[in-house]
């Protein structure tokens, strides 16, 4: 493999990938070589755990067909408003005018907006609102949504809806009390006042649709789906570009997401059982009776010793992703590609190997692998920034790198 150490200067970059914060995701410059070097125009490019839809964006830029999957319900919402292409002036004039509506809302209905905060949320959601937001940012939130949930056009309420979830979910700004939503991992601060939920609604949109916005050429199909059954006929995709969850949830996406998603409707209750059927998650369920290969075998039973129930966990991480490789396989053409790009984790101080356990899966069920690529993660791009000052932290020691595996379907089979 050519060099992967891609940087991250977003001004060679589709702006797209940038309108709403995503942890964890590769750059796309790493979908990008592949599906330009292993694909055609007009052939058929899967991510089947598409989280940010990289892979589905670089597809259709380079006019690919590109099918995406995903059980997580902000990536669903974020990832349909990207794929889509908008009349601009459309956009601008539904964003505006939301924006009047719903400050009007603000200054003329409070009581109104006070009795549907009230109604709308079960008790534990009113509960997490009040721990993260203060009272005048909910009514401000409420009075937006409610307007976006009257946009009668789906795709402009779905890139709206994207726009309010960005300002709740950053890095250190926004309108909530936390900081680090961005990175999945939210802390309160009290001393932290937010900003004002309309000024952030405008500013955003504005950046989204001034800064250079383009139209994508090839239509992609992003479904809400299970990985591991995928209603995809057999032998039907010339190349899969994928990046999996981590290792017993190393980075748990719905911690973050919830802040979104409730006010889209969801209520605390549903998203941690949600949450419970990801990929990753360290809830221990029944995994079946997938039999790992042996070196996956070694390295479950080795954390098993150490750590009983990080053991099971890890086990049922990889008897999942031992059913979502056997359904790549599957709809795969032969003579194609596969690639998986992974980070490891260390879990009760053991590398877990993910990579060397992964590549070890594709090979029992029935993929060549032709190799192990490994590439430094940007700074500016890791899940968790490091700080320059080395402290010797868990924060600093985690997720400097990554690695690519790459698979390949030699017959019918």
């Amino acid at each position: 493999m050519s060099n992967l150490n891609f940087g991250s200067d977003k001004k060679t970059q589709n702006p797209r990938h940038y309108w709403h914060s995503f942890p964890a995701k590769f750059p796309p410059d790493l979908p990008r070589l592949f599906i330009e070097n292993l694909t055609s125009p007009g052939q058929v490019v899967l991510d089947p755990m598409a989280g940010s839809c990289t892979t589905l964006i670089e597809a259709s830029m380079m006019n690919r067909l590109s099918y995406g999957f995903d059980i997580d319900p902000l990536s669903f919402i974020i990832g349909n408003a990207k794929l889509h292409n908008y009349d601009l002036s459309e956009v601008k004039t539904e964003g505006y005018k939301i924006l009047t509506l719903s400050q009007f809302d603000f200054e003329f209905k409070r009581e109104e907006l006070t009795n549907d905060l009230n109604s709308r949320f079960d008790k534990e959601t009113l509960l997490f609102l009040d721990y993260w937001w203060l009272k005048e940012t909910q009514i401000e939130l409420l009075s937006l949504i409610r307007q976006i949930e009257k946009v009668t056009d789906e795709k402009i309420r779905n890139f709206l809806k994207l726009v309010f979830s960005s300002i709740i979910i950053t890095k250190s700004g926004g309108v909530t009390r936390s900081r680090d939503l961005a990175h999945t991992r939210p802390h309160r601060v009290e001393d932290k006042l937010p900003n004002s939920a309309f000024t952030e609604f405008g500013k955003k949109l504005i950046r989204i649709l001034d800064n250079g916005y383009r139209n994508l050429p090839t239509k992609s199909i992003l479904q809400i789906g299970n990985t591991k059954s995928l209603p995809l006929k057999d032998r039907s995709v010339d190349l899969i570009v994928t990046s999996p969850p981590y290792a017993n949830n190393a980075i748990d996406y719905m911690r973050a997401h919830k802040f979104s998603l409730v006010w889209f409707g969801d209520h605390i209750d549903n998203l941690k059982n949600t949450r419970k059927q990801y990929i990753g998650a360290e809830t221990l369920i029944q995994t079946g009776k997938t039999e790992l290969p042996k070196y996956s075998q070694k390295i479950v039973r080795t954390l098993s010793e150490l750590n009983p129930n990080k053991g099971k966990a890890l086990h049922r991480y990889y008897c999942e992703m031992y059913d979502v490789i056997k359904e790549m396989h599957r709809v795969l053409r032969p003579q194609s590609a596969c690639i998986i790009v992974v980070a490891t984790s260390i879990l009760n101080g053991l590398d877990v190997n993910t990579h060397q356990c992964l590549a070890e899966i594709g090979q029992s069920v029935g993929f060549d692998l032709v190799h192990i690529g490994e590439r430094t993660i940007h700074r500016d791009s890791r899940m968790l920034p490091t700080s320059h000052l080395k402290n010797g932290s868990q924060i600093e020691a985690r997720m400097h790198n990554e690695f690519i595996i790459g698979l390949w379907k030699e017959s019918n089979q």
